[in-house]
C-alpha cells in the first residue's frame, strides 16, 4: 500500500508541472520473478521512476516504451523473459528464470476517473479491495487495455469510458477474489474485440498493518521508525505529554490518555498489531484488557514470560474468559528470536514477528523452504460464467416421510435455501432436477432465474437424476465447463463454501474438487467436464461419491465439516432447530 501511496503523491506532483505520465503494471508472471503481479511503477516524462516492477532490471527499458506511450497516448502490453540468459531480450543475462507481463497506460489529467482515481480510493479504504487491469496478450497495442474497474467498501468504481469487460461480467469474480484473499487471473470471451483474448489480473489489495503502540520511551522511536519506513499506519498511547507529542513522532498518530479512554477513537481490526511497551505494568494491563477480546490480529507484550502470564492470570480472576484462539493472537515476550539487545534490534525483532503472522509465515529461513519462497499463483482460469451449479431435488424422501424439499428452514424451504447459495455463488446457470411432487416445486421456483428439469425415473435411484441433469447442462448450457452438484437436504450449505470450491480448484486445476467432512470426501463437489461421462454412465442409486472415490488423491479438498448434517429424517430435521 506504501507503494501505491507514493505512486499517487508522484502523479500528483507531475500534474503541478504539466508534465505527461504513464503507470506501469505487473499484469502476469510465469515461473520467478522479483516483483507479484499488481507491482506498480509510475514514470513522468522526465525520467523520474516511483515505485518498481523488478529489482532495477526491467526498470530502464520500462522508461523508453513509457516516453513512446506518453507520445501517442496509446497503451502497450510489454513482454520480458527473464530465463533467456544470453541476454536477448534486454542485453542484459537476467536469470529469474520467468516470463513478465507489463502493461504500461497513459494517464491523462483531463480524464476525471482514471487508474489514479482508482488507485486512490482503494488507499482510502480499510478493507480489503480488489483492482482490475485487463490486458490483451494477442492485441499488445489495443487502445482499451488497462487499469478500469476497482471493489471497495464503497462499492464498484470505474475508469475510462469503456471496459473491455462491463462490469456486471466480472463483479462475481471480483468477490471471490475478496473471499479468497488472493489475486486471480481471469480469461473472458471478447464480445467486440473481434475474438481477441481478454484477460483480467483482478489483484486483492489488502490494507496496510496498523500498529498501535502504548507507551512513548525512547525504545519507541526505532520501532515507530520502522513502522513509517514500511507505510504501516501508526497510532502512539501514552498518558504523558512530554513523552509522547508529534514533535518526538511526527509521522504518526499520537493520543495522550488514561489507558481507559485511550482506544476510543482507534479503530481495530484483524490488519490491527497492538504492542505494550509503556514500562508501566497497570498501563500496559489496562490496555491489553481492552484489546485482547477485540479483532487485532496480533497482541504483543514487551517483557518476559511471567509479565504475560501475570496478565492472563489476573484477567482470569476477574472474571474474564479469554478464549484459546485469542490466547494464540498474544505474542509475549515479543518479537522474533534474532538474539535482539538493542531498541533498534528489538524493533527490528517485534516488525518482523508482526509482518511473518500477518503474513501466515513462521519467519525461519529461507535457506531451508523446499520449492519457491514465494506461492504466488499465475494460473490463468475461466470466468465463473463457465462455472454451474446442478441441485438434485428429484428424491422421494422415504425416511422423512414427506419431501423434505418442502420442509421450512429459515423463513424458506430447503429447496428455495439451496437454491439461494447457488445463485448468490455467482455462477453461470444454475439446474435444478425435479422428480416426486415436481408440479408444487416449480411454484416455487417460478420467478427464480434457474432452469428446472423433471427427471421421470426417480424412482429407480439417484443416479437417474444426476444423468438428467448433466444432459440438460451439457446441452443447454455447453459454455458450462465446471459443475457444482449439489443437495437440498444440507442446510448449512452456502454461497462462501461454494466459492471456496471454486477458488480451490482454480488454485489447484483438480479434475473434482470435494467437500471434506467426517473423514469422508463428498458433496457438494465440483467436476471440471472432463469428468462429466463418468457421471454419466452412473446408474440405480449410485450418486457422485463413487465418482469422487475413483479419483482418490487426484480429488482436491475443501473442509466443511458442517457438511456432515443432512436432513433425511424427521429426528435430524427436529435437531436443526435445536442447534440454532
Amino acid at each position: 500500500m506504501k507503494e501505491i501511496k507514493q505512486i499517487i503523491a508522484a502523479y500528483e506532483t507531475a500534474c503541478k508541472q504539466q508534465q505527461k505520465a504513464a503507470l506501469a503494471t505487473v499484469v502476469h508472471i510465469e515461473g520467478s520473478s522479483y516483483r507479484s503481479a499488481g507491482a506498480r511503477m509510475l514514470i513522468t516524462e522526465d525520467g523520474r521512476l516511483t515505485g518498481a516492477i523488478s529489482g532495477g532490471c526491467l526498470e530502464g527499458d520500462a522508461l523508453r516504451k513509457a516516453l513512446l506511450v506518453m507520445m501517442d497516448e496509446h497503451p502497450m502490453l510489454v513482454t520480458y523473459d527473464t530465463s533467456d540468459e544470453g541476454g536477448s531480450v534486454l542485453g542484459v543475462g537476467l536469470g529469474c528464470d520467468g516470463i513478465i507481463r507489463v502493461l504500461i497506460e497513459p494517464l491523462t489529467s483531463h480524464i476525471e476517473e482514471t487508474p489514479i482515481s482508482l488507485l486512490k480510493r482503494v488507499a482510502a479504504s480499510r478493507q480489503p479491495s480488489a483492482l482490475v487491469t485487463f490486458f490483451t496478450p494477442d492485441d499488445k497495442r489495443n487502445g482499451r487495455q488497462g487499469t478500469t474497474i476497482a471493489a471497495t467498501e464503497e462499492g464498484i468504481h470505474t475508469a475510462g469510458s469503456t471496459s473491455l469487460v462491463p462490469c456486471e461480467r466480472i463483479s462475481k469474480d471480483m468477490q471471490c477474489v475478496l473471499a479468497a484473499q488472493h489475486t486471480a487471473f481471469i480469461a473472458y470471451e471478447s464480445e467486440q474485440e473481434g475474438g481477441t483474448a481478454i484477460l483480467a489480473c483482478i489483484e486483492y489489495v489488502a490494507p496496510p498493518p496498523a500498529l498501535v503502540i502504548a507507551g512513548a520511551g525512547n525504545d519507541v522511536l526505532p520501532l515507530a521508525r520502522l513502522a513509517e519506513l514500511l507505510g504501516w499506519e501508526l497510532t502512539l498511547i501514552d498518558g504523558r505529554p512530554n513523552y509522547a507529542n508529534t514533535g518526538r513522532f511526527p509521522d504518526c498518530q499520537v493520543i495522550v490518555s488514561g489507558p481507559e479512554q485511550a482506544l476510543q477513537n482507534v479503530r481495530i481490526d484483524e490488519r490491527t498489531a497492538v504492542v505494550l511497551m509503556s514500562h508501566n505494568y497497570a498501563y500496559d494491563k489496562a490496555i491489553f484488557k481492552a484489546v485482547v477480546g477485540s479483532l487485532a490480529g496480533y497482541v504483543g507484550i514487551l517483557g518476559p514470560v511471567k509479565k504475560r502470564q501475570r496478565m492472563l492470570d489476573e484477567l482470569e480472576e476477574e472474571g474474564i474468559v479469554i478464549p484459546q484462539d485469542r490466547r494464540a493472537q498474544v505474542y509475549g515476550p515479543v518479537g522474533l528470536d534474532i538474539g535482539a539487545e538493542t531498541s533498534e534490534e528489538i524493533a527490528l525483532a517485534v516488525v518482523a514477528e508482526i509482518k511473518a503472522v500477518f503474513a501466515g509465515r513462521r519467519g525461519s529461513h529461507l535457506r531451508d523452504l523446499t520449492g519457491r519462497i514465494h506461492q504466488r499463483q499465475s494460473r490463468i482460469n475461466p470466468s465463473l460464467q463457465t462455472y454451474g451449479v446442478l441441485l438434485l431435488a428429484a428424491g422421494e424422501s422415504k425416511r422423512m416421510g414427506t419431501p423434505k424439499q418442502q420442509l421450512r428452514y429459515q423463513e424458506r424451504t430447503l429447496l428455495q435455501h439451496a437454491v439461494s447459495a447457488a445463485l448468490e455463488a455467482g455462477v453461470g446457470s444454475t439446474t435444478v432436477v425435479l422428480g416426486s411432487e415436481a408440479a408444487a416445486m416449480a411454484k416455487q421456483l417460478a420467478d427464480i432465474s434457474v432452469d428446472t428439469v423433471v427427471n421421470n425415473d426417480y424412482a429407480e435411484g439417484m443416479a437417474t437424476s444426476l444423468v438428467c441433469g448433466v444432459r440438460h447442462v451439457m446441452t443447454h448450457h455447453p459454455h458450462v465447463a465446471h459443475l457444482i452438484v449439489m443437495l437440498c437436504d444440507q442446510p448449512y450449505v452456502d454461497a462462501a463454501h461454494l466459492r471456496a470450491l471454486i477458488n480451490q480448484q482454480r488454485l489447484t486445476a483438480a479434475p473434482i474438487t470435494a467437500s471434506y467432512y467426517e473423514g469422508r470426501k463428498g458433496v457438494p463437489a465440483l467436476f471440471h467436464q472432463s469428468v462429466f461421462p463418468l457421471l454419466l454412465a452412473l446408474n440405480g442409486d449410485t450418486g457422485a461419491k463413487h465418482v469422487i472415490e475413483s479419483f482418490g488423491d487426484e480429488v482436491a479438498i475443501v473442509a466443511f465439516p458442517l457438511g456432515a448434517v443432512d436432513v433425511d429424517t424427521r429426528d435430524a430435521y427436529n435437531k436443526l432447530f435445536a442447534n440454532v
